[in-house]
């Protein structure tokens, strides 16, 4: 009786703290004013639970806690003060729990196992690694998406990311929607009498890098940002009221697959595997 009325007692304390706690585990030196220098390890878990699902498996945070770091490890101060901004913002809209608690501890732990490690590329740079929710089935080339500073990043086969039951979505939009839309982006805009919405180009993981739609040329990946696409690997169907983009996919495409890591890791994959298989062209190493 006494055991359960203490742990009872416990609870309602960590409930009571933990928006301080969460406060301190996210934003660091900043939230509780140590006399020490503040490091990217300080707020990398935070940081990376704010990109993927805490559903996902342990070696899958693994990996994504490598590309946080990575990712954060190139940025400037003004970016890293506006990452953490988000991040402070995600987790003040998140119903924070024990349980909750308990999964934000597997991102910790993830920090901790994989603490310095980042990833490089073959000249020994560190540079921006991409990631994604969902691939075509096949990621892209840096280059096509990102131009050639980003040659570094290569296509790799994600087949089981078309088993994604979010693997396609239909999304619908009138001309009337359309225009509305492309105008105010394109002050010039029009459909004309035509209504022409076609692609022109695609890469070789099926992404559109070139759409017509009334009297504009765009890149896919701007259609996909104006019209809040989940991906810009898309066929295209048109009636005489609607469009229809049929989508596969979510996000750039570029980089690594966060469902076809987490795939590779039900496998057996540990993070490091899944890592050089999605970035082939990089390495992981301790930043020094």
């Amino acid at each position: 009786m006494k055991k359960e009325r203490e742990s009872w007692i416990l609870a309602v304390l960590l409930l009571l703290l933990l928006p301080y706690l969460i406060t301190v585990v996210v934003l660091g030196r900043r939230a509780c004013p140590v006399n020490r220098e503040q490091t990217v390890e300080d707020y990398v878990a935070g940081v990376a639970a704010s990109q993927i699902s805490w559903e996902y498996s342990k070696e899958t945070i693994k990996a994504q806690v490598v590309l946080a770091r990575t990712n954060l490890s190139v940025k400037s101060e003004k970016e890293r003060k506006e990452v953490l901004e988000e991040t402070a913002a995600f987790f003040k809209g998140k119903h924070m729990n024990l349980e909750m608690l308990e999964k934000f501890h597997i991102f910790q732990e993830a920090a901790r196992e994989t603490s310095g490690e980042v990833l490089l590329t073959t000249q020994g740079e560190i540079k921006e690694a991409p990631y994604h929710g969902i691939s075509s089935g096949k990621t892209r080339d840096g280059a096509d998406v990102m131009g050639e500073s980003y040659g570094y990043i290569t296509s790799v086969e994600s087949a089981k990311d078309r088993d994604s039951p979010l693997y396609v979505e239909g999304c619908y939009f009138s001309f009337q929607e359309l225009e509305k839309r492309m105008k105010k982006n394109y002050g010039g805009f029009t459909f004309g009498e035509t209504k022409v919405v076609e692609v022109k180009q695609t890469d070789g993981a099926g992404y559109v890098l070139e759409l017509q739609i009334g009297n504009q040329m765009i890149q896919g990946e701007k259609i996909r940002e104006i019209l809040k696409l989940p991906s810009s690997c898309f066929s295209v169907q048109c009636s005489e009221e609607k469009v229809r983009f049929l989508c596969k996919g979510k996000g750039h495409g570029v980089g690594l697959s966060q469902y076809g890591a987490e795939q590779m890791a039900l496998e057996g994959k540990e993070y490091k595997e899944i890592l050089t298989y999605f970035f082939p062209e990089m390495q992981i190493s301790e930043k020094e």
